[in-house]
């Protein structure tokens, strides 16, 4: 068919046929491939569009709120498997309905409201607590938004939180609801607890072939080895980079001469002082000092001299001159200061010191080295970048560039190797990077990632080695050790519920005999709520249970090394009107509770009112997995 192409290329059947087939492109509008754009709206509020870029912002700020929570790693499929995509969503759409319904109530919010709001920003305050002009334009250039947007915004925030505010206006928490729910979260109880450890049952023996081959076959899961990847590793370092660079003479002399002030230390001297308002007082002491000493002057004068030590000229203002100028052991005449009129003596003196150049060589040459280091790590890592977008391999980028390359054999998602060890500790930034590197494919790379102190590294994915379940031959002292616990934990088990049987039965004083002989401990709880985080001895469904149990009521449950037998010894109800009674918190929780239902209820009636139309096609295609 080529060939016969080729032939007839040039006959002039085939010139109408092309002319007409172009022709027909046209009518059939093939322009409309240049000149359409993609819709880029995600969802429609009424008549306002919210676009995909809002979305992506939204989405990417949800994100680093929570990337913090879980230890600084978040991908963007993991969030989106959250359902932050989603939340984020919504809450750009509830944002454009009560920016409209602000609009249609006509609240519009003055530059003065915004002024205050600003002023009272923690964010742009000095040391002192005051608003500073040139510490908000900073944070504003830090978070990338300009005075106008950020003005803007501030009035799109307060006209919603007033529309909000007239909705729950008013609103107070029914008293008999507020009493009722305090009873509910005050009262307390107090139980008596029996604790069986699994290890108190002691030997149970070793199973046989056939139990250990069923016991393996019925928990593989335990028994299965994680996915490990093999790795190659490239990274720059600064350090690496600052091994490799030369410092002559003439630059260290250099940097010597410019910093000199950093390697001297300053003449420091220990201060005696007398401060007092009175110029005649001070005359006196400054007399008797010179025949007794400034000590002794001043404690027959009635006061009390202040000893300053090894301080600098500098932190005396205003009187430094003369403290340095004055002769070791002779006081001083008086001197006029803000603060008063000041005798002083100097008990002390350390002279000034300079570091010779030789000295300081080695430290000039490791800090210059660094300094020369980091200015060239940026420049080689955007070099790496471009190579790696452009096809090149890690390898070749690698050694081109000068990177170091390191190769882990096996790892796991959490940085571990086959033996349960850190599978790469002379690598300590790889484990933020595991988390995409997992999400890669065989000879797939990441980006050349920015890690702490300026290290960048790369990581390609050489193998896979899937998950799979290890040997019985492997295991076996696994398998035998989880038998014998589960032997035990039964066990146990069955021994518990003999003495919830002897408890049932039992007077109340009986229990501490029984748990004694039963081979168990015995503890009294604390007065405890239902809310309790910890309680001795109590796992969280058990504080349930003893909550919907009554007085002298058995209960039971058990921990991961221990069964728990419990009996309700006590009910302390809660009383909304005794003196002590505090329902501050109860109240404002209600009203919290009921202001979020109002405002959900008026957010479904905005979206009668404005209807709400999402492009889940476009949000998926624009935000699809990588």
């Amino acid at each position: 068919m080529l060939q016969f192409i080729r032939n007839f290329a040039g006959s002039w059947v085939v010139k109408i046929l092309f002319v007409l087939l172009i022709l027909s492109f046209g009518i059939w509008g093939i322009g409309d491939v240049f000149r359409s754009t993609t819709p880029t709206t995600v969802a429609e509020v009424g008549k306002v569009e919210i676009g995909q870029q809002a979305l992506d912002q939204e989405f990417r700020r949800q994100m680093e709120r929570l990337r913090p929570m879980l230890g600084g790693n978040l991908t963007a499929e993991q969030a989106k498997r959250f359902g932050l995509l989603e939340q984020s969503l919504q809450s750009l759409i509830q944002r454009t309905l009560f920016d409209l319904a602000a609009a249609d109530m006509g609240i519009a919010v003055g530059p003065e409201v915004v002024r205050l709001r600003i002023a009272d920003e923690p964010a742009f305050r000095n040391q002192q607590g005051q608003f500073d002009p040139n510490i908000f334009r900073s944070v504003l250039r830090n978070n990338q938004l300009t005075e106008d947007g950020y003005v803007a915004m501030i009035q799109r925030e307060t006209a919603r939180q007033l529309v909000a505010g007239a909705v729950s206006a008013g609103l107070t928490p029914p008293q008999p609801l507020v009493q009722d729910l305090y009873r509910y979260r005050g009262e307390k109880r107090v139980a008596e607890v029996v604790t069986l450890p699994n290890a108190s049952i002691g030997d149970v023996g070793v199973p046989d072939d056939a139990t250990i081959k069923q016991a393996y076959d019925d928990h593989q899961v335990r028994f299965t080895a994680p996915e490990y990847r093999a790795l190659t590793v490239a990274r720059l370092s600064p350090d690496a980079l600052a091994k490799d660079i030369k410092i002559d003479d003439a630059q260290l002399r250099k940097a010597y001469e410019e910093r000199a002030n950093e390697f001297g230390a300053p003449e420091k001297r220990s201060v005696q002082m007398v401060v007092t308002d009175d110029e005649a007082k001070a005359k006196q002491i400054a007399d008797a000092a010179k025949a007794k000493g400034l000590a002794e002057a001043a404690k027959d004068a009635g006061v009390e001299p202040v000893t300053l030590d090894n301080i600098a000229k500098a932190d005396l203002p205003e009187i430094g001159d003369a403290a340095f100028a004055l002769e070791p052991g002779k006081p001083s005449d008086p001197i006029k200061s803000a603060l008063g009129w000041h005798v002083m003596a100097v008990t002390g003196v350390t002279p000034a010191s300079t570091k010779s150049f030789e000295d300081v060589r080695d430290q000039l040459a490791a800090e210059l080295k660094k300094e020369q280091a980091l200015d060239s790590v940026f420049s080689i890592a955007n070099r790496v970048e471009d190579q790696l977008a452009s096809g090149a391999s890690l390898d070749e980028v690698a050694q081109a560039q000068g990177l170091l390359v390191s190769k882990v054999a096996a790892i796991d998602s959490t940085g571990k190797a086959p033996d349960g060890k850190d599978a790469a500790p002379d690598l300590p930034g790889l484990k933020t990077l595991l988390p995409n590197v997992f999400q890669l494919k065989t000879g797939a790379a990441t980006n050349l990632t920015e890690g702490e102190g300026s290290n960048f590294t790369a990581v390609r994915v050489d193998s896979v080695i899937p998950a799979a379940v290890r040997p019985l031959a492997d295991v076996r002292e696994q398998v035998i050790a989880d038998w014998q616990q589960e032997q035990r934990a039964e066990r146990a088990a069955k021994k518990a519920e003999e003495i919830a049987a002897s408890l049932k039965q039992g007077a109340e004083a009986a229990a501490q005999d029984i748990a004694t002989q039963a081979g168990a401990t015995f503890a009294m709880t604390s007065p405890f709520t239902r809310d309790a985080q910890a309680v001795q001895g109590l796992p969280a469904e058990l504080v349930a249970k003893l909550f919907a149990a009554k007085p002298n009521e058995v209960v039971t449950g058990n921990t991961a090394d221990a069964q728990v037998v419990t009996r309700l010894k006590e009910i302390i109800p809660a009383d909304p009107k005794a003196a002590d009674a505090d329902l501050a918190p109860v109240r404002a929780a209600v009203e919290q509770g009921m202001e979020g239902d109002l405002v959900a209820e008026f957010t479904n009636a905005l979206r009668d009112k404005y209807p709400v139309r999402i492009h889940r096609q476009r949000i998926d295609q624009f935000f699809a997995s990588n």
